[in-house]
């Protein structure tokens, strides 16, 4: 039998810079879009820019602080090296077709909802992606108005863990899965991106690229996308190709919206007409370019307003949009939204709170204060290292999940709560952290624990 030490020698240790990768990555995309706000016409709005700085500064190293201290405390760092079971394979593929069928279900029944009634229909209103917007208003108006409730909506929503643990878990098992299930599995993602293209919304294509990105990383982490030089060129260019048609469509979305609502300068640069970009590609293109840019960024303006009002609490609006709705829809009384720092903010400055964006932290601080959403970006700085770790050395698929909403949360954090400020992902991390929490009190650990 071999002794610890010896044991300890056939184990794969994770390299310091696998351990930090995702933070690494964060921390350069969370300041990049703070350094874009500094560079745009916003920045002459704002009154205290050094206040501002000192704040997003802090939030974002405190955030790295608690990402470190989770690495340092965590005891296993030692990469799950042996390969997954016939029977945890087939456990596996299982999740995945319940997650096939929840894509399906979900974006046939939202194209069904927002009254796509034929193929061409739909593919027409995807084709003009600002009217499309409009219409999912006038659609949201008439269900305010009526009452009107879809029961496969809700009952989706709350199983929403499915969506959550599907792309993440596909990327890192496909190559045990055979052409069949790869098939089905790409079928049930285009499915789900149409029906928010259908309904003008770019949601569809951020969460898969964000849940993508999420299974791409622990690939890599766990050191399986072992490539040449020739293989990584190919990957590169594969990725700047579809990068490229992803930005382009998320401009040519922006462009259509500015001319459905008759939109001609944008936030971050004002009139864009004499841009080099509007020269070369046209005053239309150049609205949606200018616009995708400033997309993660302008909410800094927001924040900068909000630093400067008084707190008061909201009683857990600001932490959970989705939640606050809840609460409001069955037991009724006050919105607290409208004691959150953005809607009263809104009343002072005029910034408007469902319009545009402040970052997700004068959300937390409505209920936390600023001070103390310092101190919480520490905690999710930690909850991150230990959720990347758990993926690594316990391939554990919850931890692919919640890294997929981490990333989502992080991703956002530029411009809103975007985990909590909706159902769907509250359900998600709500049924994520039970599941975690009954795993601990049984003992039980993930089934694919080595």
């Amino acid at each position: 039998m071999l002794s610890p030490v010896e044991s300890s020698k056939m184990l794969s240790p994770i390299p310091r810079r696998t351990q930090f990768l995702p933070i690494r990555i964060s921390i350069v995309y969370l300041f990049s879009t703070f350094f874009i706000f500094l560079s745009s016409n916003l920045l002459e709005k704002v009154e205290s820019i050094s206040m501002l700085s000192l704040y997003v500064i802090s939030v974002y190293l405190f955030l790295y602080i608690g990402y470190a201290f989770g690495v340092s405390t965590k005891r296993n760092k030692y990469l799950a090296t042996t390969e997954p079971t016939q029977k945890q394979l087939t456990r596996i593929k299982r999740l995945l077709l319940i997650g096939m069928l929840y894509l399906l279900a979900w974006g046939i029944n939202q194209i069904v909802d927002f009254g796509g009634n034929s193929v061409s229909q739909v593919l027409n209103t995807i084709s003009n992606p600002g009217a499309a917007y409009s219409a999912k208003f006038e659609v949201y108006e008439r269900r305010v108005a009526t009452g009107e409730v879809n029961r496969l909506t809700q009952l989706l929503i709350i199983f929403s863990v499915f969506y959550a643990a599907f792309i993440p878990t596909l990327v890192v098992y496909w190559r045990y899965l055979n052409r069949h299930i790869r098939t089905l599995s790409i079928a049930s993602i285009i499915i789900y991106i149409l029906s928010f293209l259908f309904i003008g919304t770019q949601k569809g294509i951020g969460d898969v690229f964000i849940h993508i990105l999420a299974g791409a990383l622990i690939l890599s982490g766990m050191q399986l996308l072992k490539i040449d030089r020739r293989q990584k060129i190919k990957l590169a260019r594969a990725g700047a190709i579809l990068l490229a048609l992803v930005f382009s469509y998320m401009a040519f979305n922006q462009s259509s919206r500015a001319e459905e609502f008759g939109l001609t300068t944008t936030l971050m640069a004002g009139d864009v007409s004499n841009t080099w970009i509007s020269h070369i590609f046209g005053r239309d293109a150049a609205l949606g370019i200018y616009t995708i840019i400033g997309y993660p960024s302008h909410g800094y303006l927001g924040l900068s307003y909000n630093l400067s009002t008084d707190f008061e609490f909201s009683y857990g609006a600001g932490l959970s949009q989705a939640l606050e709705s809840y609460r409001y829809q069955f037991f009724g009384g006050t919105q607290n939204f409208l004691l959150t720092y953005p809607f009263r903010t809104e009343a002072i400055t005029g910034w408007p709170a469902g319009m545009y964006w402040s970052t997700a932290f004068p959300w937390f601080a409505s209920d936390v204060t600023f001070p103390g959403t310092v101190a919480l970006m520490f905690v999710a700085g930690f909850y991150f290292s230990r959720v990347w770790l758990n993926c690594l050395t316990r391939r554990d698929i919850l931890s692919f999940a919640m890294l997929g909403q981490l990333l989502t949360f992080i991703a956002f954090l530029p411009a809103n709560n975007q985990v909590l400020m909706q159902r769907q992902g509250l359900w998600a991390v709500a049924t994520l952290i039970a599941i975690n929490i009954f795993r601990k009190l049984t003992h039980t650990g993930s089934p694919n624990r080595r």
